[in-house]
């Protein structure tokens, strides 16, 4: 069997992602089950008959590989991930460990990982990320002894690492650091790259400093944040995220100069090897640096022993050992995008670029003369960027349906921005390499400076470029609505059908590329037209507090930004699906149940404006220094409207210290009333709204008259209150049940 790992990887990869993502619904089980047992049982029949050996044994490795995964992934889920989350989850536990990796500090957090090895007093393995607002007296790999309320940890970059439960410093969090240090080889890895990005900063501004960082090693937490829309905009955010790309840049300049010492081929392999270890260890492990990685020690000692290794197998091989024994590991959708874009790469680059060489008549040989050398270096250039192309297209093709489904927006603009910069980002990583390696010897880091140049002028040329083109219309496209994923199938089957055309080939892809652009030109247009009223608001399940969004086709608002932070992750990764910026920011007042998601919006999101109701002037001075935003903070009686979209309003009614907000859209209207609220200071033409919310019951409510309310708090709560609530409405809506969705403008 030629592609024996290919077969098994590849099948992991399907099965694990099928279950993780459809939150192992038993509907994709039943599915992959029998597909299993009807692989084992063709298979079997192929071999007994010798119609088809080889394929029949192809169909039993895959169905013993369909049988693994998802045995794997049911195990791993039950016996591991849940006992971890059943035992301690939602439950303030005193533990001790080692705090596993580099503290990662902003301007108004730190977060870090810490390994247990005790819980309550028992011996526990578990990974748990704190979350602290206060400076931390501890160091990385230092142990320290804690008490925590944890939460189930939603991130499932996080999860892919097995880091299953989260806490933050404002729940009774308190920390000891023992003086006690472990020293391994990934703590000296992480000692390295802090000594790298010192370097960095202490050698370029601040803006270029941030960028090599992110670049070189992933840290992408000190850019800024209108940087980092820019590079989501453009799509190239896996440019500033570690990845294969970076990994293949430097090792193959590792190996040029490696090359200039010896021809060795044992010795080159050993200084791959070292190479490819070092850059995972400092960077993190990132997955799709650790598949990278695999694949070249591979490809290397294939090398050296004077052998050609299959590219797909080694992908597949990849896949084995990164998801054998982690299944979780495919929470990780970086992972999935790295093997998707390599397999396209491996797939299609050489076709696409023979196709096009082909178009254009494409032969260079070397011809004696000045102008012959001339023309042959231009030809030779072209073929370069043709294989650059061919390179980034095919990479594009294959994680679009991943990107279209899994952020809901693609970036048309991608394949020219990523052109552009890959040759600034070669010479930037190489750069910023050698000047943050050079200035930490003494004697010869007087160096560096000429590379920490060079590494400053192509960060101004990477940060012009994308600034430029995210400027650009239709910088991304959404790709929230059907029409989307009827275009992705649709394509998808033209693609497969291409495969069994064998006369009259050409005429086949004309007619495909015409049908799939009608389908999604049509699609389009019919979206526009069907969704130009849209208008809804939507409130989250947030524990105590509220959290609304006024959510528009093209704007997203809201209303309140408070509830419990252990939520603050799913309601973020919700609203990023759609928006990369926020319209209006209105905070009520800045008790936490209002206004405690703001620390986090304002990290994830652009806010456009930012509105606080608070007559204490040294809460307002304290909100204006959070984070440099500028903010627009008011008290005493007003009242204004804010224009939240073509069809719908928000009127601010500000009275005795109590903001209400009437919500309008062209068919329902909502009245927001905060705690303590007291509607008879409410003029009278707002207390008839369709829809009610609130988290407790306000004084007077008897004078509000709406069809249903919608309570926004824990079960608890509800059931405490729902008397006094029931005598508003009989109908009673509540968010302890999951997130809610009120249509403003009908349809």
């Amino acid at each position: 069997m030629k592609r024996l790992f290919g077969l098994i990887g590849f099948t992991f990869l399907f099965v694990l992602s099928a279950v993780f993502y459809s939150d192992f619904n038993e509907i994709v089980f039943a599915i992959i089950g029998s597909l299993g047992v009807l692989s084992v049982a063709v298979g079997i029949f192929l071999i007994i008959s010798k119609k088809n050996k080889s394929f029949g044994k192809s169909l039993c490795v895959f169905a013993f590989a369909v049988i693994y995964s998802a045995g794997n992934i049911i195990g791993y889920s039950e016996y591991i991930n849940n006992t971890v989350i059943n035992n301690y989850s939602d439950k303030e536990i005193t533990a001790s460990g080692y705090i596993c990796d580099e503290i990662i500090t902003t301007d108004s957090s730190c977060s870090f990982v810490i390994k247990t090895d005790k819980i309550n007093g028992q011996p526990s393995d578990a990974k748990i990320q704190i979350i602290s607002y206060t400076n931390v007296d501890a160091e990385p790999f230092e142990k320290v002894n804690f008490t925590a309320h944890t939460y189930k940890n939603n991130v499932n970059s996080q999860i892919s690492h097995g880091i299953f439960l989260k806490a933050y410093s404002y729940d009774g969090f308190k920390i000891e650091s023992t003086g006690e240090k472990t020293t391994t080889f990934y703590s000296l890895a992480v000692s390295i790259r802090r000594a790298m990005k010192n370097s960095l900063d202490m050698l370029l501004p601040e803006d270029y400093s941030t960028l090599c960082r992110a670049v070189l090693l992933g840290e992408k937490t000190a850019l800024d944040s209108s940087v980092k829309d820019d590079f989501s905009l453009t799509g190239t955010s896996f440019l500033i995220v570690v990845s294969g790309m970076h990994l293949v840049i430097i090792t193959s300049f590792v190996l040029f100069l490696v090359r200039k010492l010896t021809k060795n081929r044992f010795l080159i392999t050993g200084f791959t090897t070292f190479t490819v270890i070092a850059f995972m260890a400092v960077t993190g492990f990132a997955h799709s640096v650790v598949r990278a990685g695999i694949m070249m020690i591979i490809v290397s000692f294939a090398s050296s022993n004077l052998r050609i290794a299959d590219s797909l197998n080694n992908l597949g091989f990849a896949a084995i050992v990164l998801t054998a024994f982690n299944p979780y590991a495919v929470a990780d959708i970086g992972m999935l995008l790295s093997f998707s874009a390599t397999t396209g790469i491996i797939l299609w680059s050489r076709p696409i670029e023979r196709s096009v060489l082909r178009f254009f008549h494409y032969k260079n040989k070397r011809k004696d003369g000045f102008v012959g050398t001339i023309v042959y270096y231009i030809k030779r250039l072209f073929k370069i960027c043709v294989n650059m192309l061919s390179v980034s297209v095919s990479a594009f093709l294959w994680i679009l349906p991943i990107t279209a489904v899994a952020f809901n927006r693609i970036s048309p603009t991608v394949i020219l921005v990523s052109l552009l910069c890959e040759p600034f980002v070669s010479a930037l990583l190489v750069c910023s390499l050698l000047s943050s390696v050079i200035f930490i010897c003494p004697f010869i880091s007087f160096f560096a400076y000429p590379f920490a140049l060079v590494s400053g002028l192509c960060s101004k040329a990477i940060l012009w470029l994308v600034s430029t083109f995210s400027q650009l219309p239709f910088s991304t496209v959404k790709t929230h609505s059907l029409y989307w994923f009827v275009w992705i199938g649709v394509s998808i089957f033209l693609a497969i059908g291409g495969w069994f055309t064998i006369n009259n080939r050409k005429f086949y892809v004309k007619i495909s590329v015409l049908l799939s652009a009608s389908v999604l030109i049509i699609g389009a247009s019919l979206n526009v037209l069907l969704t130009a009223d849209n208008g809804e608001m939507k409130i989250y399940s947030v524990g105590n507090g509220v959290f609304a969004t006024v959510n528009c086709p093209d704007s997203c608002s809201v209303i309140s930004c408070g509830g419990n932070r252990a939520s603050a992750d799913d309601v973020t990764a919700d609203i990023s699906e759609s928006y990369s910026d926020i319209e209006y920011m209105i905070i009520p007042n800045q008790n936490n149940k209002y206004s405690s998601f703001e620390r986090f919006a304002v990290t994830k999101f652009d806010l456009n404006n930012i509105l606080v109701y608070d007559s204490d002037i040294e809460k307002q001075n304290l909100l204006n220094a959070f984070d440099g935003n500028s903010r627009q903070t008011f008290g005493g009686n007003r009242r204004f409207t804010l224009n939240l979209s073509d069809t719908v309003t928000d009127e601010v009614i500000c009275e005795d210290n109590t903001m209400f907000q009437y919500i309008k859209g062209k068919s329902a209207t909502a009245l927001f009333v905060p705690s303590h609220g007291d509607v008879s200071k409410l003029p009278e033409k707002y207390r008839n709204p369709d829809y009610l919310l609130i988290d407790s019951v306000p004084e007077n409510s008897e004078l509000i008259s709406c069809k249903a309310v919608i309570f926004s708090g824990t079960e608890k709560q509800l059931q405490k209150r729902y008397d006094s609530i029931k005598e508003i409405s009989p109908t009673v809506i509540s968010t302890a049940d999951g997130s809610i969705t009120v249509n403003l403008n009908g349809g």
